[in-house]
């Protein structure tokens, strides 16, 4: 179509031609409205381009700033950017218009444990727990709360209520297995295989349990699964580590050694690997080796042990 010059009027009706002819003057990837805002920005979530969520939702924002499903959105991102005070204040606002939000109020309690604010983490979740009382996140967070604060007894009921709530929740164990085994209670032994028997693939819970059976003087024990967790995940620094530990303490001086250069072959700044590895040197006398060690050390301004 030629347009005649100077002719507004010619202009106009082309113009609602092409708009009732499906002509869309915007790009196609820019949602019309706020739920298809709402939609692409969480597919973009989920697929981690939080950059570009961002974007989205913060034109959105603009639009309804009253929007809670936004809000959270937005506060996620934040969140697992770890801007810690941006995705507080989304969150709060959130909570302002919709206190019946349960999982807003255990985000809320969540960074509260971050910074430390154990008195707000109790009221959070507490909030939360009236809404929706089956939350295992909500209880364990409460039981590491009580952890911070000294309260075993009540760090462990609130940690035992999660397992009950969900069995295979796996950071319960972690924290149930250590609070036990630091009371000398045995029953620590129990719930990390049990934390094992669900989650086979977690080469942490193996590691904990086999540093669980040295703390109850169960040396064969202890040996056996240190040796089946390098077996089954050979590449598990950690665990190599602890076992060449353990090992130093058995006096299998020759043994501690390779184990600490497997872990020092894997990354030769590793400081518990250099640090253990200059303590085998200075059992065994050598002296010469030791020196080099703590030199090593030193230039990474790290204390040695030895």
């Amino acid at each position: 179509m030629i347009l005649p010059k100077n002719n507004s009027c010619a202009i106009f009706i082309y113009f609602v031609v092409l708009i009732f002819s499906g002509v869309n003057f915007y790009s196609c990837s820019v949602p019309e409205n706020i739920e298809q805002k709402i939609i692409l920005s969480q597919k973009y979530i989920t697929n981690d381009k939080l950059d570009s969520a961002q974007v989205i939702l913060e034109t959105a924002i603009t639009l309804d700033p009253s929007n809670v499903i936004l809000l959270n959105q937005l506060a996620e991102i934040h969140f697992r950017k770890l801007e810690i005070g941006k995705a507080l204040i989304f969150y709060n606002k959130s909570v302002l218009l919709d206190s019946t939000n349960a999982d807003v109020h255990f985000k809320i309690a969540e960074i509260k444990l971050f910074l430390g604010d154990y008195k707000e983490v109790f009221n959070s979740i507490n909030k939360g727990l009236r809404i929706d009382e089956r939350k295992p996140r909500a209880y364990f967070m409460k039981g590491v709360a009580y952890k911070h604060i000294g309260d075993t007894v009540k760090a462990i009921s609130c940690l035992k209520t999660a397992i009950e709530i969900q069995n295979n929740f796996s950071p319960v164990y972690y924290e149930l297995g250590l609070l036990l085994t630091y009371q000398k209670d045995s029953l620590a032994i129990d719930y990390y295989k049990n934390g094992i028997d669900l989650n086979p693939d977690d080469p942490g819970l193996l590691s904990s349990l086999a540093w669980c059976y040295e703390q109850f003087n169960k040396t064969t024990e202890a040996n056996k699964t240190y040796y089946k967790l390098l077996t089954k995940f050979p590449n598990y620094k950690l665990g190599k580590t602890n076992y060449a530990l353990f090992k130093l303490g058995l006096k299998e001086l020759d043994t501690a050694l390779v184990l600490c250069n497997e872990v020092l072959e894997m990354d030769s700044l590793d400081y518990r690997g250099l640090n253990l590895k200059g303590i085998i040197f200075n059992e065994r006398g050598d002296l010469k080796e030791s020196i080099k060690i703590k030199q090593k050390l030193l230039n990474f301004d790290s204390k040695s042990d030895f």
